[in-house]
């Protein structure tokens, strides 16, 4: 009885040690807002537009290579890069620890990332209606997580495979994650009174398919300028977690996102 209660003394101390080990990394908001600073505009600033890139991870406790080509926005949203529109790719050093009570936390941080960057972006004279999120992943997920501030500080969002907690697969390995902290995370999300979103989805995506991310056209359905607009479709892939690199629609990508983009400014209040 004594062994187990020390044991168990020691795995709670254990717990809040690694708890404490969330970090935001090197990322501070000075230091995000003196990277933006340096970053020439093409066009005035309040004519600007500006689509804020946040890249996917391997594993949250773990710092993540956003410097690797395969972090970088892809190719669909790349070609909207002109005079008026800036694709920048927030390099995100956000980590959780490795403990149980940690699950989830680094995509708090990474909304703190997120709202650095709004700030450098808005200080900077860039409007709200022209400024959008963007990711994949982790990245679309924590951009979705954002839509408390929709039409406030920004003016929407493109998802490429917005996931959370895992594989679909890995559940029996790690119940907590998709079956505790991703409903949580999805019931914060659903607070958000409004979300204007492009989402895709893709078919045998092994993280979320269209089915798993349904609950956000369900809840927001697509009206005029307002609502989620999800579009699904399978180009084959094996891993087709990355179609957004490898996209067979690749033209008609690109032209929604436009077309999003556009919409959004137009029926901007």
């Amino acid at each position: 009885m004594y062994r187990s209660f020390s044991s168990a003394i020691s795995f709670t101390f254990l717990a809040i040690f690694l708890s404490a080990c969330s970090s935001l990394g090197t990322n501070t908001k000075t230091s995000i807002a003196e990277s933006i600073q340096k970053i020439p505009f093409s066009s005035p600033a309040s004519k600007q537009r500006v689509i804020i890139y946040n890249h996917g991870i391997t594993r949250p406790q773990q710092l993540e290579p956003c410097f690797m080509s395969y972090n970088n926005p892809p190719a669909s949203l790349a070609a909207l890069s002109d005079k008026r529109t800036l694709v920048y790719k927030l390099c995100s050093t956000a980590t959780e620890a490795p403990a149980i009570t940690s699950a989830g936390r680094q995509v708090y941080l990474r909304k703190i990332e997120i709202n650095y960057a709004i700030d450098a972006f808005l200080a900077r004279g860039v409007l709200p209606k022209n400024l959008f999120l963007a990711g994949h992943s982790n990245g679309a997920w924590t951009s979705l997580m954002m839509m408390r501030d929709v039409n406030k500080r920004f003016n929407g969002a493109i998802a490429f495979a917005p996931a959370f907690a895992g594989k679909r697969s890995e559940v029996k390995f790690a119940p907590w994650w998709r079956k505790t902290v991703r409903p949580k995370q999805i019931k914060e999300m659903l607070t958000s009174p409004d979300m204007d979103a492009l989402v895709f989805a893709y078919e045998n995506d092994p993280y979320n398919r269209p089915q798993e991310l349904q609950f956000l056209a369900n809840n927001y359905p697509l009206v005029g300028s307002s609502g989620v607009d999800l579009v699904s479709y399978d180009c084959g892939l094996r891993n087709a977690h990355q179609t957004f690199r490898k996209d067979c629609r690749y033209a008609e990508t690109t032209q929604r996102i436009q077309r999003f983009i556009n919409k959004q400014i137009a029926s901007w209040k």
